[in-house]
């Protein structure tokens, strides 16, 4: 049976830690994303900063740093500079005193004066900058459309105090187009980041998860299947005995091994009592007995001939020893009759292979005990008995004992006939050959065997 690399077990585990990260790389993108753009609206503001503190140096170069005229000269300059060099834009900038008078302003003309808060104490009491925490949307009234702004001041020192305060209103929209471009480009990098740690985090999650433990479940898979179709001898090779499925795969070779045990004493068992089961039909039918070991032996040299392995030969041997079993159930006066047997009694005799496979039902690991009784007499052509098996349908042992009892049948002694000679028992078979009673193949192969046993004078072949 083949198997996918990507078991449902895999799949599902993958597609968690896949959901995982995903959220995991949202969540970082997300927070990295608020920290950067906190980030560069700081750095700008500390940028505008240096930028005010260097208008405020400019003043001290006036005549009189006091005069409106001269602050509103700089201002004037300020603003028709290049300004682009800037990473923020100037929304408007303006001097005004502590009674919140402006002096001079980016936009001339009159200004109301600027209400002076507890917001600027820090600038007129500490001399302290001030940048705002706070972004303001406002609409332009000139250009119409939102602005989006910060303000930051700075003191104005004269003579040790501060004379009045210069206030910079930046204007966000390039700074926010700024942190737009960054952003995507961050979160571009970002993407391919996560997509390069999701596919190698995969391809690493799914070898250990393949190696360690899909391979390892397919195996004690594999090897409880082969345990309970009855290979009790089936056991899994451990290489780390320190892991859970390890562990697992111990206590299964454990259960197999008490299991093919409890089988072996409960099949020694039973083979014991096949054998005092044995004893009892000799006493009832001597000729069986006799019957019996003659064609165990030439099922034997038939499974040598076409090259069974000595597993299957042991099979062979002791289903044929016991395949006419069942004939202990039979009456006396129909087995030990001395002449052909009638209709009804033919028929009783008949019942006797499946009376030897009921006895032998209980050796599960040896079915083809069964097999060799229940269909020792099935014809190749299908006209044979219980089952009316055919061809291949019959089983290989099955095959080979039929041929073998019946040359035992044509060839040995009877109470009310003497057995046909070898070479007699040979040419019925050479001219049944065809018509359907034994598989051609294998009765070609045991001709062959008889004759050449014929040629070298087989001590059991000679009395016929």
């Amino acid at each position: 049976m083949r198997h996918s690399v990507f078991s449902p077990l895999t799949r599902r585990i993958t597609l968690l830690i896949v959901l995982a990260l995903i959220v995991t790389a949202g969540v970082i993108l997300n927070r990295t994303e608020s920290i950067l753009e906190k980030a560069l609206l700081e750095q700008t503001k500390r940028q505008a900063k240096v930028f005010m503190y260097g208008i405020e140096s400019q003043l001290h170069t006036l005549p009189d740093p006091r005069d409106p005229k001269g602050m509103q000269g700089i201002i004037d300059d300020v603003m028709q500079s290049d300004l682009n060099l800037l990473d923020f834009s100037i929304y408007q900038m303006y001097f005004f005193d502590r009674k919140g008078k402006i002096l001079a302003h980016s936009h001339p003309g009159l200004h109301p004066d600027k209400i002076v808060t507890d917001l600027y104490a820090p600038i007129f009491e500490k001399q302290q900058s001030v940048m705002s925490d706070t972004v303001e949307h406002i609409i332009d009234p000139k250009k119409g459309f939102e602005i989006i702004k910060t303000d930051i001041i700075v003191p104005h020192h004269l003579d040790g105090r501060v004379f009045a305060a210069l206030e910079l209103e930046i204007d966000l929209n390039k700074t926010s187009k700024a942190i737009k471009i960054l952003d995507t480009q961050y979160e571009f990098e970002i993407y391919l980041i996560v997509i390069l740690v999701i596919l190698t985090t995969l391809f690493i999650i799914w070898f250990g998860m393949y190696r360690w433990t899909v391979l390892p479940i397919r195996r004690l898979a594999h090897i409880t299947q082969r345990i309970s179709k009855g290979e009790l001898h089936a056991r899994l090779p451990l290489e780390n005995k320190k892991d859970e499925l390890s562990q697992l795969g111990n206590s299964i070779n454990d259960m197999a091994e008490s299991l093919e045990r409890l089988f072996d004493e409960q099949e020694q068992a039973h083979i014991q009592m096949l054998q005092s089961l044995s004893k009892a039909l000799e006493t009832k039918d001597s000729y069986t007995a006799g019957h019996s070991g003659r064609v165990a032996n030439f099922s034997v040299k038939l499974g040598q001939q076409i090259g069974l392995d000595k597993r299957e030969l042991k099979l062979l041997k002791q289903g044929a020893l016991m395949h006419d079993l069942g004939k202990i159930g039979i009456a006396d006066h129909i087995l030990n009759k001395p002449g052909e047997l009638n209709e009804s009694e033919y028929e009783e005799m008949k019942k006797h292979p499946v009376n030897t496979a009921i006895i032998m039902r209980p050796l599960k690991r040896f079915k083809e005990f069964a097999e060799i009784a229940a269909w020792h007499h099935e014809h190749w052509d299908g006209s044979g008995y219980p089952d009316n098996l055919k061809g291949e349908e019959i089983p290989l042992l099955a095959r080979i004992v039929c041929i073998a009892d019946s040359w035992d049948a044509m060839t040995g002694d009877r109470v009310y006939r003497k057995g046909m000679s070898a070479k007699d028992a040979i040419g019925i078979m050479k001219k049944e050959k065809d018509n359907g009673q034994w598989d051609p193949e294998l009765l070609t192969q045991f001709i062959t065997m008889i004759e050449n046993d014929i040629n070298n004078n087989a001590k059991y072949l000679i009395s016929k």
